[in-house]
């Protein structure tokens, strides 16, 4: 391989694919570049990442709680204030969703985490659970500490807007920046970003659709009713670092999007709308996260993994790197591209947004 080469090229422009660069330079000893949009304060938060999610299967649980840790040690060795413990809240409010929150529940509490119902007069015909400390990264003070780290080891990061790429179907990259070509020899498309901006829909899994989605920022009166709370059945996610602002990102139909999120956080509270973009995510048929090869193409794709894709991060990059445990390469072979039956064993509890 030429000196000026990488093996991976690593796309995208949410938390998840900085985390995953650094770790396969840092952990696994590979070059890698990472392409995506940098970081600005003044950008609406398009992901919010936390360390739990309502899943069912105790395999996918029992594996992020393990991850969830490493990415928890990790991050905060970097410094103070970048990811903070929370007891965020989860509502379902239709039979489905009722049935797996409770299944969820029942599976969370037998692998030690803290679970409890909660009472709320505002979801009188749902379920609301609270699960207590977990995880959720700093926006605003997480990424320039995950810029810091790629740089003190040596991990190209390029700004997307300045960056030509020519991804082949072998897999491999040509990067062209500031007039220097280089290539990869693996295209690593991180995230449900990276996959809607470069991969054709003809290129993508069966089990793959689109969704299309919004992240707003709201001025709130009044603190929520935790720092994370999650509508499953709303397609409405709100998180309050602070006191003031809160942002949301919301999923489904945009027709109904601000109805469903005016009934989020219709609580007697002042709210305004100061800022609203589009943000489109990628979900599966089945429910189960998606991390396998692109169909007629060898790039990598990872997607569909919700709000918990960040601390995957480091099952992610040994299955990436060939170092995984027996137990880490059965969850990853279950989960990738559409064979007969055999997503059939990883399917998971899916929310569909009115």
């Amino acid at each position: 391989m030429a000196d000026d080469s990488y093996d991976y090229l690593v796309l995208g422009s949410t938390p998840l694919p900085g985390l995953l660069a650094g770790l396969l330079a840092v952990e696994h000893k590979r070059r890698v570049c990472l392409v995506g949009e940098p970081f600005s304060p003044f950008r609406l938060q398009r992901s919010i990442d936390i360390s739990i999610a309502p899943v069912t299967r105790p395999e996918t649980l029992l594996l992020l709680k393990r991850t969830a840790a490493e990415t928890s040690k990790l991050i905060s060795s970097w410094g103070k204030g970048l990811i903070s413990r929370v007891d965020p809240l989860l509502v379902a409010e239709t039979a489905e969703s009722i049935a797996a929150l409770g299944h969820f529940r029942h599976l969370a509490i037998a692998l030690g985490y803290a679970v409890e119902p909660v009472a709320d007069r505002a979801i009188a015909e749902g379920v609301m659970l609270r699960v207590r400390d977990v995880q959720l990264l700093g926006h605003g003070r997480f990424e320039p500490a995950l810029e810091s780290w790629l740089t003190k080891h040596e991990v190209r990061h390029l700004d997307r807007a300045d960056t030509e790429l020519t991804l082949r179907k072998d897999g491999t990259a040509r990067i062209v920046h500031n007039g220097r070509s280089v290539e990869a020899a693996q295209v690593i498309l991180a995230g449900d970003d990276a996959v809607l901006e470069h991969l054709p829909e003809e290129a993508r899994d069966r089990s793959l659709e689109g969704v299309p989605g919004a992240a707003m920022l709201l001025d709130a009166a009044k603190p929520l009713p935790a720092p994370y709370v999650s509508f499953l059945d709303r397609g409405v996610t709100l998180v309050q670092d602070g006191k003031v602002s809160v942002s949301a990102l919301l999923a489904g139909d945009p027709a109904t999007a601000r109805v469903r999120l005016g009934s989020a956080v219709s609580r007697g509270d002042a709210l305004r709308l100061a800022g609203e973009t589009v943000v489109n995510t990628l979900r599966t048929s089945d429910g189960a996260p998606f991390i396998g090869l692109a169909r007629g193409h060898k790039a990598m794709v990872i997607a569909a993994l919700g709000p918990v894709a960040a601390f995957l991060a480091p099952a992610l990059a040994r299955h990436i790197a060939g170092t995984a445990p027996s137990d880490e390469a059965e969850w990853f072979a279950a989960r990738g591209p559409t064979r007969g039956n055999q997503r059939l064993l990883a399917a998971d509890y899916l929310a569909v947004p009115a």
